[in-house]
């Protein structure tokens, strides 16, 4: 009968799934399956973000690039339209910047201020220059603060944190966002490949990666797909580091 491979390469990363249906992860009712809640779809929805967002970091950022979180100073925080506002405005300098350095501004952003102080998490390419000077040169209204990403080039931890920081203010109607995230048009996108695999009837549980990559343990999941009832695997794939590489 043979089943059909999904594959996803997003920068290091391979996300690879299995079903017997090309629908793996398709939004079909199954039959004799009540119609979810507005909380189950909610949590799909969120789920299917944070899965979006993983695999455009993924794709666009790695070693060598941050994760930025600009703050405010007590006095100078704004309300969520006015945030807005700040945060084109350092986007535009910032993108200045980079230009003057024969460089291009890549960047996903999110604004937090859900009972809390409000602030931008920033994820942007590094560059041949003192990009703490540069930061702090372009931001006028508090301090940043700098976090290197992770050398495995897998961020599904930071995606998840992004949505969860807006998976109630996106909705607001108080001039803010008015989306779960914000990113430049410079981004590639992921590369998506299905192949249908003929030589066997069903795949081992225990996944195996390809040469030169190891498997996400994490990741690994078998089970049933809800809206097809037909079995599914899930699994991550990471680029083993090369030998002698700075970054990994």
């Amino acid at each position: 009968m043979g089943y059909y491979r999904k594959e996803i390469t997003a920068g290091k990363t391979i996300e690879v799934m299995k079903s017997t249906t090309k629908k793996v992860a398709g939004n079909k009712q199954r039959a004799g399956k009540e119609k979810p809640t507005t909380e189950e779809m909610e949590k799909i929805n969120r789920k299917n973000a944070e899965a979006k967002l993983r695999r455009l970091m993924n794709a666009n950022f790695g070693c060598g690039d941050y994760h930025m979180v600009l703050t405010y100073k007590r006095e100078l925080r704004p309300d969520p339209a006015e945030a807005k506002k700040r945060l084109a405005k350092f986007l535009r300098e910032l993108r200045k910047e980079y230009k003057k350095n024969g460089e291009e501004l890549k960047y996903i952003s999110v604004t937090e201020y859900k009972n809390k102080a409000i602030h931008h998490h920033l994820i942007v390419n590094g560059i041949n220059a003192n990009i703490n000077k540069i930061v702090r040169h372009c931001w006028e209204w508090g301090s940043p603060h700098f976090t290197p990403l992770e050398e495995n080039g897998q961020y599904k931890n930071l995606a998840a944190y992004f949505i969860k920081e807006t998976s109630e203010t996106y909705k607001e109607d108080d001039g803010g966002a008015k989306q779960r995230y914000s990113r430049s048009r410079n981004l590639v996108k992921p590369v998506v490949k299905v192949t249908r695999v003929e030589r066997a009837e069903k795949w081992s549980e225990v996944p195996k990666p390809k040469k030169g990559y190891y498997i996400d343990k994490d990741t690994v999941y078998n089970g049933i797909n809800p809206f097809t009832g037909r079995p599914i695997q899930y699994y991550t794939m990471i680029k083993l580091p090369e030998p002698g590489s700075g970054c990994g």
